[in-house]
């Protein structure tokens, strides 16, 4: 079942007009079946909450968000919350973009470099048109991009467009992210969902327990960007590979947790294969699991994307959520799967350049239970 509803109104930041905009209505999408329920938004097509039992059949929202739509734009008080990050989500060193020996520049918005495309145009920001299929619990978003104008700092060619479905079965949410390019074009997308599988009002997650089917990550330098490196996991604090508590090791005396202030690094994900050029998707690998152990709350991410960032909510304390709730510092986790961070900069990282012959597909799917 698809409920479709109001989501309150925000009004719209165009740094290059010089006009008057008007206020713009955002609406909220609710999938559900017995299992648990979904809310979505035409918004950046951003995940809103997921309701999900605990070992005693009792439901809470899993996912950190906020109330209306006002609260989401532009970018949740830099949270990004459960947002459709791209055109280029993460980080692209220089803010620049190599493409068949032209370079194309993005906005330097942190530092030199550049963080999720931008405040405002990128997709997070922008409001997608919807379509719904009630039959199947999916619906599907549109969004349109032109190519980018030469001599600006958003240079990215190609006029692009970008469809996210997001598809309710049992309890799996799957998401399927397409895009269309008429030039050679970088394309990285993500969701930006935070979670915390006792609720998204309960505190601290340093308790949860995280696995991560990963025998390598890449260490940043001191602006966060990679170095290029596929470093072993195994005898750091990266090490995932066995279920541990999250805290366990995020205060650990290690020059990466230092410079990430915590975990917000990205993982290579294991038996990952890369696509054979016309869009057919390869198998979905496990990347992922989560459980909450006073709850018994647990979450599998599977994807077809080669990248996993965590990031542990190292900087979100502060920032007032849903039902009037602050959250701390660590109060959820960030799992984003994605291309390799500062892909453009490293030619041996996965290809992340899209063309009309070779389309843009990923899927990632959240598959919750109780342990």
């Amino acid at each position: 079942m698809v409920d479709i509803s109001s989501f309150g109104s925000y009004e719209p930041i165009m740094p290059l007009s010089s006009s008057v905009q008007k206020p713009q209505e955002a609406l909220l999408f609710t999938l559900s079946n017995p299992a648990m329920t979904v809310r979505l938004t035409d918004l950046g097509t951003a995940i809103v909450g997921i309701d999900v039992p605990d070992r005693d059949g009792t439901f809470e929202d899993v996912v950190l968000g906020f109330d209306d739509a006002a609260s989401y734009y532009p970018d949740g008080q830099r949270t990004y919350f459960g947002a459709t990050v791209g055109p280029s989500a993460n980080r692209v060193e220089g803010a620049t973009v190599p493409i068949g020996g032209v370079v194309y520049r993005l906005p330097a918005n942190e530092g030199s470099n550049n963080l999720h495309t931008d405040r405002v145009r990128g997709l997070h920001a922008q409001l997608w048109q919807s379509e719904v299929f009630e039959s199947a619990d999916c619906v599907r978003f549109t969004c349109t991009m032109g190519a980018g104008v030469p001599g600006s700092d958003l240079e990215l060619p190609g006029a692009r467009t970008f469809t996210v479905t997001y598809e309710l079965d049992g309890t799996c949410l799957r998401v399927t992210f397409d895009a269309q390019t008429t030039a050679a074009t970088f394309i990285n997308l993500t969701n930006h969902s935070y979670f915390n599988l006792a609720g998204q009002a309960s505190g601290s997650v340093a308790d949860q327990e995280l696995q991560l089917f990963a025998e390598r990550f890449l260490p940043i330098d001191d602006a966060s960007i990679p170095t290029g490196e596929l470093r072993p996991v195994a005898d750091t604090p990266f090490d995932f590979r066995t279920p541990k508590a999250i805290g366990r090791d995020i205060e650990a005396k290690d020059e990466q947790i230092a410079r990430g202030s915590g975990y917000d690094h990205c993982f290579c994900i294991d038996g990952y294969e890369p696509d054979d050029g016309t869009g057919q998707l390869p198998e979905l690998c496990l990347a992922a699991r989560a459980v909450d152990p006073a709850s018994g709350r647990g979450m599998e991410l599977w994807t077809s994307l080669p990248g996993l960032q965590l990031y542990t909510g190292n900087f979100i304390g502060g920032v007032v959520g849903k039902g009037g709730h602050t959250y701390e510092n660590r109060g959820g986790f960030a799992l984003e799967p994605q291309f390799y961070p500062a892909t453009p900069s490293h030619p041996a990282f996965p290809n992340a350049i899209f063309t009309p012959e070779r389309p843009y597909r990923a899927v990632t799917e959240y598959r919750f239970f109780t342990a």
